[in-house]
């Protein structure tokens, strides 16, 4: 009997549907996202690359389909100032280590007009997302090279409020406290106008969702929240 030798297309076809074959069995018995199963990974949104324009980024614990995200971008249309909202492209892939297969969360991007910066209200952002059912896990602004927050704060009715309100501030920004307000220079309560305006570092990404959540653990819940480019 004469022995015929594979060819080298034969080798290479036999080994491409092998290593499919390998791969399907192996996803079938431990199912998991497809980039995961390819060891893609990607950096968490805290540390996303800074936008070169007015840009929100919302990280959403819950925005699993198409639908979810037509139902989010529903619930922002009123906001004017919105010019776009799309899911964030560089966070489609898997995130880091942790990750689990039972993770629905998703980033989605909002941009800004240069002109419409006045009106970004980040309170008005907040309230749309929670009427619709949704919440941002975190909300980071970027691409300001120099910007300041001012939260009016309705209740600030004294100068024990106001004392309150900076030692409050100062305590949950100051290394150790579990926090990372790195990208806070400084801040200043103005009693009698019932404004908290903190300014930031130079070229910051500003964590949005932690301010207000400091705010909310002192006893205060800002009215509106809003940014302003500083020279």
């Amino acid at each position: 009997m004469k022995l015929t030798l594979s060819n080298s297309r034969q080798i290479v076809t036999m080994t491409l549907l092998w290593t499919t074959a390998l791969f399907a069995v192996d996803y079938l018995r431990h199912p998991r996202p497809l980039a995961l199963l390819f060891g893609i990974k990607r950096d968490r949104v805290g540390v996303a690359v800074r936008s070169t324009k007015p840009t929100i980024l919302l990280k959403v614990n819950h925005l699993c389909c198409s639908g979810c995200l037509d139902d989010l971008q529903a619930a922002l249309q009123p906001l004017t100032w919105v010019e776009k909202v799309e899911l964030d492209k560089s966070a489609l892939l898997v995130g880091n280590q942790y990750e689990q297969i039972d993770d629905f969360s998703n980033s989605v991007r909002i941009e800004i007009k240069d002109k419409d910066i006045p009106r970004i209200d980040f309170m008005a952002l907040d309230r749309a997302m929670r009427d619709a059912g949704f919440v941002a896990a975190r909300i980071e602004f970027s691409g300001i090279p120099h910007m300041r927050l001012d939260a009016h704060v309705t209740h600030l009715c004294c100068n024990l409020c106001q004392v309150a309100m900076e030692k409050g501030v100062k305590i949950a920004t100051r290394p150790g406290a579990n926090s990372t307000f790195k990208w806070l220079d400084t801040i200043n309560v103005d009693r009698p106008q019932k404004m908290v305006t903190v300014y930031t570092h130079y070229d910051a990404i500003i964590d949005v969702g932690e301010f207000i959540t400091a705010l909310n653990q002192l006893g205060f819940a800002p009215a509106t929240l809003m940014v302003s480019r500083e020279n």
